[in-house]
C-alpha cells in the first residue's frame, strides 16, 4: 500500500491543509532500501486536498541526515476511508518499531499549528516563516521525551 518515493524530500503543504500530524515518540534502528541503516524518526502527515484526503509517511535518518518518504495512491473521500488510511499508516511504522504520538494538530491555535510545522523535518510549507533545515530536531513534549528515554533501554 505504502511504497517508498525517491522523488519526494519534503511535504508541501500548507498550513491549513494538514488535517493529522503524527510523530514517532522513539527512534528505532530501520534499514530503509537504498540508505544506510541507523535510528530514524517518524512523522505521518495527513493532508487535506481538493479530491479528498491522503497521507504521507516520513522517516528522518539522524545520523545520515537523509530521509525515505512514503506514498500511497490512495484517496480518502470519506470519514471511513480516511480512518483506515490513517490506521494503514500507523501499522505501517508501527511495524518497523516506531511508538507514535498524535500531536492533536488540528486543536492546536494557528500559531502554534505554524511553531509545529517548523520544528519538524519534513515540512516545507509555503507559508511558514521558518521553515526547518535538514538537521533540526523536532521539538518533543515531556511526555514524548520521557516516552523516547524509557524505549532506549
Amino acid at each position: 500500500m505504502f511504497t517508498l518515493d525517491d522523488t519526494v524530500r519534503v511535504l508541501d503543504a500548507t498550513r491549513e491543509q494538514v488535517a493529522a500530524l503524527f510523530q514517532s515518540i522513539n527512534a528505532p534502528h530501520v534499514a530503509i532500501p537504498g540508505r544506510r541503516a541507523g535510528p530514524a524518526q517518524a512523522f505521518i502527515a495527513c493532508l487535506r486536498g481538493t479530491q479528498g484526503f491522503t497521507v504521507t509517511i516520513y522517516l528522518w535518518l539522524s545520523e545520515s541526515h537523509d530521509c525515505a518518504v512514503y506514498l500511497t495512491d490512495q484517496v480518502a473521500q470519506t470519514p471511513e476511508d480516511y480512518r483506515t488510511l490513517q490506521t494503514d499508516a500507523l501499522a505501517f511504522v508501527e511495524s518497523m518499531g516506531f511508538m507514535m504520538d498524535n500531536l492533536n494538530y488540528r486543536a492546536l491555535p494557528s500559531d502554534r499549528q505554524t511553531e509545529v510545522l517548523g520544528s519538524v523535518p519534513m515540512y516545507r510549507g509555503r507559508n511558514a516563516t521558518t521553515p526547518a533545515s535538514p538537521g533540526d530536531r523536532p521539538q518533543l513534549s515531556p511526555v514524548a521525551r520521557l516516552a523516547r528515554l524509557f524505549s532506549s533501554f
